[in-house]
C-alpha cells in the first residue's frame, strides 16, 4: 500500500480520509497545513508538517497526495496547491468511495474526489481537481471543467456543460442539454433552464435570475 499525503485539515478533509479509509488503497502519512498546528489530529492522522515541506517528503519516497481543502467560496487556494504539486513531481489519484456509481466510459482527469452515493453515467468527463460531493447526479454526457465543485444532492440532467472553475450549490438541478461558463456560481436550490454566462451568478426565487460575479 502506497502512502498519500493530504493538504489542508477540515471538513472537506474528514470526508476524504473516509473515503480513503474504504478505499483501502494508500496509507495516509499525515496532514500538510499553511503553517504548523499542534495537537490537531483526526482518526490518528496529525499535521506532519507545513506546505513548504513538500518537496522533502517527495525526496523520502512519498509521492501521492491530495488537495483536502474544499472550494472555500473559490478555487484560488485549491489552483494554487495543485500547481505546487505538480511543479514537485507528485501524482494526484481520483479518490472515489466505494459507494459512488462510475460508468465504465466515464473519463476522469486527476485529483478529483467522487463523494458517497455519487453517480456518474455514461460518457461523462470530468477534469483535473473536481469535487463531485455526496449524492450528486451527473447523467450522460455531461462535461465538468477544471477545478468545480458540484454539491451535494444536485442533479446534471444529460448534455450539460459545466466551465471550469465554478461552484454548483446543494441541490441544485441543470436541466438537459444546457450550458454554464467559467467561474460561475449556481446558488442553493436553483433549477436551471437556461444557459449562464461566464463569471455570472445565478439563483432562484420566484423566477431565475442572474448577476454578474465581475
Amino acid at each position: 500500500m502506497e502512502d498519500i499525503i493530504l493538504l489542508g485539515f477540515g471538513g472537506h478533509a474528514k470526508s476524504v480520509i473516509d473515503c480513503l479509509e474504504r478505499q483501502g488503497k494508500y496509507r495516509i502519512a499525515g496532514f500538510l497545513d499553511k503553517e504548523e498546528r499542534g495537537n490537531i489530529c483526526y482518526r490518528g492522522y496529525e499535521v506532519i508538517g507545513r506546505d513548504d515541506d513538500l518537496e522533502g517528503f517527495c525526496r523520502q519516497g512519498i509521492t501521492n497526495a491530495f488537495v483536502t481543502v474544499g472550494f472555500l467560496g473559490g478555487s484560488k487556494v485549491r489552483n494554487r496547491l495543485y500547481a505546487r504539486l505538480k511543479e514537485a513531481g507528485f501524482t494526484l489519484p481520483n479518490i472515489i468511495d466505494p459507494s459512488a456509481v462510475v460508468a465504465d466510459d466515464a473519463a476522469l482527469g486527476e485529483g478529483n474526489f467522487v463523494g458517497k452515493l455519487a453517480m456518474l453515467n455514461s460518457d461523462v468527463q470530468i477534469g483535473n481537481m473536481c469535487i463531485i460531493n455526496s449524492g450528486a447526479m451527473i447523467e450522460h454526457e455531461c462535461r465538468v471543467g477544471d477545478f468545480s465543485h458540484i454539491s451535494v444532492g444536485t442533479v446534471l440532467c444529460g448534455g450539460v456543460t459545466v466551465g471550469s472553475e465554478t461552484f454548483v450549490g446543494a441541490g441544485s438541478t441543470l436541466i438537459q442539454g444546457i450550458t454554464v461558463g467559467d467561474g460561475c456560481v449556481i446558488a442553493a436550490g436553483t433549477t436551471l433552464r437556461k444557459a449562464v454566462r461566464n463569471h455570472e451568478m445565478a439563483y432562484e426565487m420566484n423566477t431565475r435570475r442572474t448577476r454578474s460575479l465581475e
